[in-house]
């Protein structure tokens, strides 16, 4: 058995080469996978911008707030959500079939006065913290962002709805 420092200086080089060339390859790879699986997908998404509004306008009377819905959460929380390509590939919206298990606002009409006010609970304390929507998919696709206006809209609706 040698070890790395026992060999010539000219193997040692040719074999970190190797080493950064395979690992070169793994990193490259992954790329390609999450830019594929991005790219495509195994569900076909047949619904048409009227059932996703009809969706979003559910949540709320508020047209201001389904608006914000619409664009900042339905990509992972409604089951009529799409993320455009390059955001797919954010870890969140990899996850959001999960995400719509914990709230998915296509369902929001049949959830009961007690599971709408717990949702209304956390979209208030993730909104509020930061947490949502989520900053490694903000950071791919800018319309998801909330600015100061819509979070504070977000946080009067969830509260007031709240409200017995």
């Amino acid at each position: 058995m040698t070890f790395l420092w026992n060999e010539p200086a000219a193997l040692r080089k040719d074999s970190a080469m190797k080493d950064v060339s395979i690992w070169s390859l793994v990193v490259l790879a992954m790329a390609c996978c999450a830019w594929a699986a991005g790219c495509s997908s195994t569900e076909s998404n047949s619904t048409t911008p009227a059932a996703t509004e009809s969706a979003a306008s559910s949540a709320s009377i508020d047209p201001r707030i389904n608006a914000i819905l619409e664009t900042s959460c339905y990509s992972c929380h409604s089951t009529g959500g799409t993320a455009p390509w390059y955001a797919a590939v954010s870890p969140t919206y990899l996850a959001s079939n999960s995400a719509r298990h914990v709230l998915n606002f296509s369902d929001w009409q049949t959830y009961d006065a007690e599971k709408k006010a717990a949702e209304l609970k956390s979209i208030a304390k993730s909104v509020s913290s930061g947490s949502m929507p989520p900053g490694d998919y903000t950071v791919l696709d800018h319309s998801a962002r909330l600015s100061d206006a819509d979070k504070q809209a977000l946080l009067n609706w969830a509260s007031q709805s709240t409200r017995p």
